[in-house]
């Protein structure tokens, strides 16, 4: 019943978004034609105002009603609610791309997705620890057969190419990830735990690019030069929320940003082959520069 109405609420949260003023007939004649809507029922005015009065309450985001001549239009009154809640944001994208592609079920075999690995059997449970402030218990496996079991602290999950991550707090009080796709079991506790007040999960991350990350880090200016159609690229998705183009000219460009660089970070770069150069700092310049004459022996080696 919760996922049936969490799916109304964001469809008429999306409704007004796209539709911007709409009267009530306008909005449920949209429902009758939902994919949404798949009991084919309809939407009465009591049910509306009930939504309306959910959304406010769960998401912030208040539906008002003007009164014009002889029509009463609703629409968002405070849009900003979505595009500040990154939560809420990514809810509603994600809702929308899927009443797209729902709506366009008829070819499928035309649209090619790419797929999520398993691991989220795990999440309800953990965003119901994390709402709770509860423990749980894991039995987790590593690629390296690694393995690791006890009672852990969920402090945030992370989505990071594809995967679903979680931070913890183990018994020591260290921080320590694990991959959502490698927990063999996972148990939610009766017991709870006082949530750590000074950590915030944001900024944790803020100065990572990827899902390792560590307390007390400094970040370092990074400059990058990307070439060919890399400039094109880096300012319609930057690599970090800290970019910013420092030069420019028409055989490449400069990005500076402000990070921690890790092995994530090291990956992406490389990903860009030929078409990025690390300019400073000099100690990421020099790694990279290992990692290429590495890759560079590997081949040479295999010939």
């Amino acid at each position: 019943m919760v996922e049936i109405l969490l799916k109304r609420y964001l469809w008429l949260i999306d409704t007004l978004k796209r539709g911007g003023e709409m009267t009530y007939d306008e909005i449920a004649d949209k429902w009758e034609r939902s994919s949404v809507n798949d009991n084919d029922t309809t939407l009465s005015k009591r049910t509306f105002y009930n939504h309306c009065q959910a959304i406010a309450r769960h998401f912030g985001i208040d539906i008002e009603c003007r009164r014009g001549r002889g029509l009463n239009l609703y629409r968002i009154a405070n849009p900003e609610a979505i595009e500040e809640n990154s939560l809420v944001k990514w809810a509603m994208d994600s809702f929308s791309l899927g009443e797209l592609l729902l709506g366009n079920a008829a070819i499928s075999e035309k649209i090619l997705l790419e797929d999520v690995p398993s691991g989220r059997e795990w999440l309800e449970p953990i965003l119901k620890a994390l709402q709770e402030n509860r423990e749980v218990h894991i039995d987790y496996e590593n690629f390296f057969g690694k393995t690791f079991t006890g009672t852990v602290r969920p402090l945030c999950v992370k989505l990071f190419k594809r995967r679903w991550y979680m931070l913890v707090l183990v018994e020591n009080g260290e921080k320590r990830k694990f991959s959502l796709d490698r927990i063999k079991d996972l148990t939610l506790l009766d017991t709870t735990f006082k949530y750590p007040s000074r950590f915030n999960p944001s900024d944790h991350f803020e100065h990572f690019y990827g899902i390792n990350a560590w307390d007390d880090a400094t970040p370092e200016k990074i400059v990058v030069r990307a070439y060919a159609e890399l400039p094109g690229y880096l300012r319609s998705l930057p690599l970090h929320h800290t970019q910013r183009e420092i030069k420019t000219t028409d055989n490449y460009a400069d990005f500076a940003m402000e990070l921690v660089p890790t092995f994530d970070f090291e990956q992406e770069l490389l990903l860009h082959r030929d078409q990025i150069e690390v300019l400073q700092s000099q100690s990421l310049r020099d790694e990279m520069a290992k990692l290429v004459n590495r890759m560079t022996n590997l081949y040479h080696n295999n010939v």
